[in-house]
């Protein structure tokens, strides 16, 4: 193990590195030994996978969501700045989506100015870098993740870094108390998660007051994200930790090959930080994109639609007006898997949303 929490400390920068059962724990940990004033609010962007605010939810924080940019769909530091100046945010979540980097130095700049307790989210952005400097050196604490969909993935294991002792102390303390890893329990759980998600998703999709049903994840599934890392994977992790820049440039050539097929004033691409940098998956702005989504799916191609706004999931009172962007951008935008497919289905790909979008 202590390979790999060595490589995970060269990767982020950070000197300490500890295995968690996934992100969703990492940040749950990081929360828990933060020492933040238990009903504090923590930031969070308003379009990302909704696993942090479960983990801060069971920490013992309130969400409070900050709108994204409309060009790289991260989260906008104006808003965040503006926020923090009205309300009491104790803590910020700093997601990198999609592995694409968020303005962390400035987030880090306002955080330090105002005394929040910054959580950099790497789950979807290993071996990254902004400015020179490797992501995951930006915050208190900085967290990966292992699991489906990311840059390694095993379907299990995330990590906690940080520099600050004391505080790496505490959550190894905190991470004690979790349960262990149980297989029987957690596929169990898997099957019941996944349908209740997509029924509601569907649900939502028509009647989007519904969305606030995704609560019931709060109240049913923490065992399902709680748990302590089992060592078994200790060598899976391993060997792909090995191969990370031969995947690494497997993933950018297909982003590149997007970027090229599809540019054109009609599809709005996002804005990458760097070419350097490899996504776990790559978004584009289409109109109507569940339907486009659900045409690839049905031609064997794996394919989503972007996260709904985390407002919705979370407050029955929508702040949709503070959030404009993210609203803006719902049903708007589609995600493109670049691993698990094959040079055939990435150009069945660009000819479906070609042709939705008249091109």
């Amino acid at each position: 193990m202590s390979y790999l929490t060595d490589k995970l400390c060269q990767i982020s920068g950070m000197k300490y590195s500890m295995l968690t059962g996934n992100g969703t724990s990492a940040i749950y940990l990081a929360l828990l030994a933060s020492g933040i004033p238990k009903g504090s609010y923590i930031a969070v962007p308003n379009i990302a996978c909704p696993d942090p605010v479960y983990a801060l939810i069971w920490a013992g924080y309130k969400p409070f969501f900050i709108d994204v940019n409309v060009d790289d769909y991260n989260i906008s530091v104006e808003h965040f700045e503006r926020e923090v100046s009205n309300n009491s945010i104790k803590g910020l979540i700093a997601i990198h989506l999609f592995g694409n980097p968020c303005a962390v130095d400035e987030l880090r700049d306002i955080c330090d100015l105002n005394q929040i307790f910054m959580v950099e989210d790497c789950a979807q952005a290993l071996g990254n870098s902004y400015k020179g400097k490797p992501l995951g050196s930006f915050g208190n604490v900085s967290i990966f993740s292992f699991g489906n969909g990311k840059i390694i993935e095993v379907g299990h294991g995330g990590s906690l870094q940080s520099n600050d002792h004391e505080l790496f102390s505490r959550m190894e303390a905190c991470y004690e108390q979790l349960p262990n890893f149980n297989r029987t329990t957690i596929d169990t759980l898997s099957k019941k998660h996944r349908s209740l998600y997509y029924w509601i998703y569907n649900l939502a999709i028509k009647y989007p007051i519904m969305d606030i049903l995704n609560l019931i994840f709060v109240y049913c599934f923490k065992k399902y994200y709680l748990y302590k890392f089992e060592p078994q994977y200790i060598a899976e992790i391993g060997e792909k930790l090995e191969l990370l820049e031969i995947n690494k440039q497997k993933r950018k050539e297909k982003v590149e090959y997007y970027q090229k097929s599809l540019g054109s004033n009609k599809l709005a691409l996002p804005i990458l930080y760097s070419s350097a940098n490899v996504l776990t998956r790559f978004t584009i702005k289409v109109p109507e994109s569940e339907i486009v989504s659900a045409d690839l799916r049905a031609a064997g191609i794996p394919s989503n639609t972007m996260y709904p706004p985390l407002a919705g999931r979370f407050n029955i009172i929508l702040r949709k007006r503070e959030l404009k962007n993210s609203y803006s951008l719902k049903g708007n935008l589609l995600n493109l898997w670049v691993n698990r497919v094959g040079s055939e289905q990435i150009n069945n790909s660009i000819t479906t949303i070609k042709k939705h979008t008249n091109e």
